[in-house]
């Protein structure tokens, strides 16, 4: 089995929307963005006692602004149309378990109308060693579309800005956008 990765879709819709335009006479980049549920970010504590004693306030507080730079610089892009993942009604949206329930977020958000899902979560080991992770889903076959991650030093807001403009500047809004203004020639 061959995993798609989101060039491979967003090559694969470009595709038709270009066959489309061609047809039509119309111009392929005036085509919408893909709709992106973007889901809150989530804590994955493997500390000792962390898991037990859930998020403190202050990482509540650290992941909702990480979700909102997140929105953000997806939304800048210009290749997403954002939909709030949180809007959504399952229980496992609310408990941020996405990132364990195998893929169930392409379901949630298909429900939300989205065409793909945004899953991203920060593992925390210990205050100084730390992960995060984003995947992207297809929201019409669960197949995950896109996967990064990097590790990241210390427990502040200025290492988890890094880390997250990071992974979205070179490893996934960079290189798409380098894919489409230089297509490859066939």
């Amino acid at each position: 089995m061959v995993k798609k990765t989101l060039t491979h879709i967003l090559v694969s819709a470009l595709i038709t929307i270009a066959a489309g335009a061609v047809a039509t006479g119309a111009h392929a980049q005036s085509s919408p963005p893909f709709k992106l549920a973007v889901f809150d970010i989530e804590l994955d504590d493997f500390t000792a006692g962390g898991p037990i004693a859930g998020e403190s306030p202050e990482e509540t507080a650290r992941l909702q602004r990480m979700t909102a730079l997140a929105r953000e610089l997806l939304t800048q892009s210009g290749l997403f149309e954002i939909i709030d993942g949180s809007a959504a009604t399952d229980q496992r949206v609310k408990d941020h378990w996405l990132r364990k329930c195998n893929g169930c977020d392409a379901d949630i958000a298909r429900s939300l109308g989205a065409d793909l899902s945004f899953v991203c979560f920060f593992r925390k080991v210990s205050v100084m060693e730390q992960y995060l992770e984003m995947r992207i889903r297809d929201a019409r076959t669960g197949e995950l579309a896109h996967i990064s991650q990097t590790d990241l030093r210390g427990e502040t807001d200025q290492s988890w800005t890094r880390a997250l403009k990071f992974l979205m500047r070179y490893h996934l809004v960079g290189p798409e956008l380098a894919r489409r203004n230089h297509p490859l020639q066939p």
